[in-house]
This record gives structure tokens, sequence and C-alpha cells, in this order.
């Protein structure tokens, strides 16, 4: 299961961050997968409730933004988006084309509570 293994790796950098920032508490988690990675969002939902249990994670809502393949065509130079990953120019039909974005994984922005002290 893939979604697994990417879920798990968003955990344990989560984790980290914590640990090295001193958050107490993560309350939400937006993240950035490319759509070559070719995930079910709603999956990864699932399992990140079930890995983060029993860390500052636990039942922080994971938002999952998916970003289209964007490819170059060496054939007649334009710059366009895929939603499949057929990697064909959609405009002109030729297969010499670049892969520019798609395997993107990333944290994009957090929501947290951290242990620093309340000056009144």
């Amino acid at each position: 299961m893939y979604e697994f293994t990417l879920t798990n790796s968003v955990n344990d950098a989560l984790q980290r961050l914590c640990r090295q920032t001193g958050w107490k508490k993560v309350s939400r988690v937006m993240i950035k997968i490319g759509g070559m990675r070719k995930v079910n969002p709603e999956l990864m939902a699932f399992i990140f409730a079930a890995v983060s249990k029993d860390t500052p994670a636990e039942g922080a809502l994971l938002s999952v933004m998916l970003l289209p393949v964007t490819i170059r065509c060496h054939s007649c130079g334009k710059i366009s988006t895929r939603e499949d990953s057929a990697f064909s120019c959609p405009l002109c039909g030729s297969e010499n084309v670049q892969v520019l974005s798609g395997l993107e994984l990333s944290i994009e922005a957090l929501e947290v509570e951290s242990n620093s002290i309340n000056y009144e």
C-alpha cells in the first residue's frame, strides 16, 4: 500500500519537527502531492489517523492537494499539464517530452500549538 508509506513519512517528518521546535500539538496538515504518485487522498487521511495515534499529530486534519503532471515537449516546445500519466504532448502528440513536475511530496502548511510561555 503506497499511501501507507507516504503517509508514514509525513507523520515521521511531523514528529521530527515537533521535537526540534517544541510544538506540542499539530492540528492541521496540508500536503502537496504530484499526480504521478497516483495516491488516494481519502485513503491517506484514513491512514494518517492511524499512524499519528499517540503522537503530537493525533487527531489532526490532513488535507491533500494533488498537483498535475507538467511536461515540456521537445518537438513543439509547449509546456502543458496532464491529468493522466501519458507521456506524450497533448498538443502535437510527440512522445519526445520532459517531465517537469509530478513527483512532489511536501508539507505545505501546518497549524500547531507550541509550548511557548504566555506573558500577560
